[in-house]
């Protein structure tokens, strides 16, 4: 059945324009067994170029809604956060946006979930439009997440689609999710899929997030009849990619795609023709009505953010493969803030938590804009007292990751790891150094990091139970606001990388 809001009047509006839509049209006026689709997704960021987009989208859906071909906008997630604006409003802006848009659905992957699955219920109420998560249940009910759907059918003129969805398996580690299981995706993919087709409909849609290609084979057996993914990160890994005309998959960060569909037989896929299109964000008009809305949430941003608070005496360079596989100044500057905020004897933290991927040059001023650009989560520190053991193992954690720039490797300060990224998993650490000694396996430090790290995120689960160290500044600031303020104590701030994490693989010079 359509998905429609929990709202009468809503209901009201969407039965009248369907009335007159079929009274001004004969039922097969439309082009038979021809629609249009529109995929998009990964636009968390209004304010950057690659990752904004709304109004360039806004403008393709008012020129294809004006044809005579049904048009479905599939929005694939990836937004609510993290961003800018997201850590004041929790990406409520982000479903203002979408509801000026109207998708006929949109699908929930593992960013979604930025600000936990209590803001995601929420958002999904602000919606005019239906959340898809195929594949998760709430832990203790066996039911979807409150707000979620399992599936949707959604129709455009004559044409139904079911839709699904899936979630990376490594959602809960990565975002620390504590409600929600992901189930088996294949297994939750056929289940659904059958009770789709039980539905007649035309076609079915698999929104899939995950990195992974173990869903295509569901393609290829037309479990699903289309995979619609975006993923920007695959140009710059060794990632495989299965080619099908059927398999819509956009690789850049500033695109979306248009799909032209025809040849529509419910009984034989192999005579649909596919026509795909993509577009860059900036290679089109944008909507007026949408750059305006746009507009006003940037100058309230402005305001928010554009104060000057000090000034780098150093180049820093935030980019993502930086942070995640080596010593960055920028990273060592965070955890050293965080460590005297807390007068710990070590502060940690996770190369995933900055995100900026901002190029910062000699004797540029720093804004607040930057520091929550860099540090978008709204995480807040806590010190815990774990051993030295405890220490070397979050450590190896850390590189486990390091050779797929994942957000777990370490950034310290207040250590000097020596290690050798070709050594086995688990075995990469060779000396640990705490203040020029040996870091004592028995001995409890005080160790400063966020409450992401502290209650297990990216897997950091061997300090589980450790007993926490009350500091004397306020604990309930941002990492942000600390960061912030460290800045405008200093003024002029020379960040610098100092061999706290030394590679025995990188040649030396």
């Amino acid at each position: 059945m359509l998905f429609i809001r929990r709202n009468f009047f809503l209901y009201l509006l969407f039965a009248l324009c369907i009335f007159q839509i079929n009274a001004k049209a004969p039922a097969n006026s439309r082009n038979a067994g021809e629609i249009n689709i529109l995929f998009a997704s990964d636009m968390n960021e209004i304010s950057s170029v690659k990752k904004g987009g709304y109004a360039s989208v806004a403008y393709m859906l008012k020129q294809q809604r004006e044809k005579t071909t049904p048009l479905f906008f599939f929005f694939g997630g990836g937004s609510i956060g993290p961003s800018l604006l997201s850590s004041f409003d929790r990406g409520s802006h982000i479903i203002d946006l979408l509801n000026a848009i109207e998708p006929d659905v949109m699908s929930i992957s593992k960013r979604d979930f930025s600000f936990f699955e209590d803001e995601l219920s929420l958002r999904s109420y602000e919606a005019a439009f239906p959340f898809i998560a195929t594949n998760i249940i709430e832990s203790e009910t066996k039911q979807p997440l409150d707000g979620l759907f399992k599936s949707v059918v959604t129709q455009q003129g004559n044409y139904t689609i079911g839709v699904l969805s899936t979630l990376s398996d490594n959602a809960i580690t990565e975002y620390n999710l504590k409600r929600i299981t992901i189930t088996d995706k294949q297994k939750a993919i056929i289940t659904e899929a059958k009770k789709l087709r039980d539905k007649n409909v035309d076609l079915i849609v698999l929104i899939n997030s995950s990195r992974n290609n173990d869903v295509f084979p569901l393609l290829m057996d037309n479990t699903v009849d289309f995979i619609f993914q975006k993923d920007s990160l695959a140009l710059t890994s060794n990632r495989i990619i299965p080619q099908h005309p059927r398999h819509i998959f956009i690789r850049e960060e500033d695109q979306f795609a248009l799909i032209n569909i025809s040849g529509i037989d419910k009984k034989n896929q192999d005579l649909i023709k596919v026509d795909t299109q993509f577009y860059s964000y900036t290679d089109l008009d944008k909507e007026s009505n949408m750059q305006k809305l746009v507009e006003r949430y940037q100058e309230r941003l402005s305001t928010l953010l554009d104060e000057v608070i000090g000034i780098t005496r150093t180049p820093i360079n935030t980019q993502r493969t930086l942070v995640r596989s080596k010593e960055n100044n920028f990273a060592n500057f965070v955890a050293d803030a965080l460590k005297e905020y807390t007068e710990a004897d070590i502060g940690i933290v996770n190369g995933g938590s900055i995100r900026g991927e901002n190029v910062y040059v000699k004797n540029q001023n720093i804004t607040r804009r930057h520091i929550i650009s860099e540090l978008p989560y709204r995480n807040r520190i806590l010190v815990l007292q774990i051993s030295g053991i405890q220490i070397r193992e979050a450590i190896e954690n850390g590189l486990t990751g390091i050779d797929k720039a994942l957000g777990k490797f370490l950034q310290v300060s207040g250590l000097q790891v020596t290690y050798d990224r070709q050594l086995p998993i688990n075995e990469r650490v060779i000396s640990i150094k705490h203040n020029g000694e040996k870091l004592v396996n028995n001995k409890i430090y005080k160790v400063a990091m966020s409450d992401y790290l502290a209650s297990g995120g990216d897997d950091f689960t061997m300090w589980q139970g450790a007993q926490n160290f009350v500091y004397r500044n306020p604990n309930d600031m941002l990492i942000s606001d600390i960061v912030i303020n460290y800045i405008r104590k200093k003024g002029k701030i020379a960040p610098k990388t100092e061999n706290r994490l030394i590679d025995l693989t990188e040649p030396k010079y």
